[in-house]
């Protein structure tokens, strides 16, 4: 991409990098839109988190969740709030507009852990 990685944010599963172990990308620190959603709104208001795995296969490891969840906690603080309560948190597939359909993040992912969101 234009910018590079188009998420801010990569929680690593152990092949490449730590399991669980977050990478802050150059979006984060440079402090620049993300291009993980096909909107270019979307991507102006959002943040982008990637687990690295293949969650049509298996789920993501514990390490994974444990830490996107602190991540979350920890946005959630240094971003603030919003009017109707907490920022929200979804999942690609519901943030994609539907004429760009996604597959991501795949069908084993564990929404009933996501929901908790």
């Amino acid at each position: 991409m234009q910018n590079g990685l188009a998420y801010h944010f990569v929680i690593g599963n152990g092949t490449s990098t730590g399991n669980g172990q977050i990478e802050v990308g150059d979006r984060w620190r440079r402090q620049i839109n993300g291009g993980h959603v096909h909107s270019d709104y979307l991507n102006n208001i959002s943040l982008g988190i990637c687990l690295v795995g293949d969650f049509n296969r298996d789920q993501p490891t514990r390490a994974q969740l444990e830490s996107c969840e602190e991540l979350i906690r920890y946005l959630r603080e240094r971003c603030g709030k919003i009017d109707r309560g907490e920022i929200p948190v979804r999942p690609h597939r519901e943030m994609n507009p539907p004429r760009w359909p996604t597959d991501c993040p795949g069908d084993v992912f564990p929404y009933s852990w996501f929901r908790r969101f």
